[in-house]
């Protein structure tokens, strides 16, 4: 994979992190760099902490971005849009009949029927720019097929495919155990060693730590 020269066109951010939803997914809020907007990124039910710091800094949501579809990751996307109808949803491409799909997307495992059915931008791997950020997309499939990791600069937002000492599930349909340790092999602990990794459950780590004591990764 070539590697695209961050230093020319990422921006130095601010990622602030919300605990939400029923099973304590991270929503991350990435803002900075003197703009007015902000991006909004897996947010999971109970996004008022997320509006109202959106509120506070007087900051607009130029777009919620998905890391994948699981129903954990997106069940607030009504929240968030009630406030700013203008942001546009993005998911991999693989992901958007999974996230239109209760039983694919996981939420009847907690007897919800729940599905987006909103329109969808498209990620794709390389690099995107939405409003006034520009970021990196890595897909790294195996824990879903269109999961993604979003990179600006030295962060790296992972969903569910790096935690601080662990990796994300592969029993769920669409997974693939051996193509998500290449994924993850190949796409995230080949970053520096000292970017930070936002999980989409637990705190932050790196990459460097990751290599060095994750059990799954050692």
């Amino acid at each position: 994979m070539t590697t695209l020269d961050r230093e020319a066109w990422s921006m130095d951010v601010d990622i602030e992190r919300f605990v939400t939803g029923p099973i304590e997914t991270n929503t991350y809020v990435v803002s900075g760099d003197g703009s007015p907007g902000c991006l909004v990124i897996d947010p999971s039910s109970g996004c008022d902490d997320v509006l109202e710091f959106a509120e506070r800094r007087g900051l607009r949501v130029e777009g919620i971005c998905l890391t994948h579809g699981h129903f954990d990751h997106f069940l607030g996307i009504g929240e968030v849009t009630s406030r700013f109808a203008d942001a546009a949803v993005w998911a991999h491409p693989l992901e958007h009949e999974i996230i239109r799909n209760a039983h694919y997307n996981g939420a009847v495992m907690l007897g919800m029927d729940f599905a987006y059915m909103g329109p969808l931008k498209s990620l794709a791997e390389g690099r995107l720019t939405i409003g006034a950020f520009t970021f990196e997309v890595r897909h790294v499939p195996g824990h879903s097929p269109g999961g993604c990791a979003m990179i600006f600069g030295k962060n790296c937002i992972s969903g569910d495919a790096v935690f601080a000492g662990s990796i994300g599930r592969t029993d769920f349909p669409g997974s693939d155990g051996e193509l998500f340790m290449r994924n993850i092999r190949e796409k995230l602990l080949t970053l520096p060693d000292d970017t930070v990794i936002w999980p989409g459950h637990g705190g932050r780590t790196t990459v460097g730590r990751e290599k060095r004591l994750n059990p799954f990764l050692s």
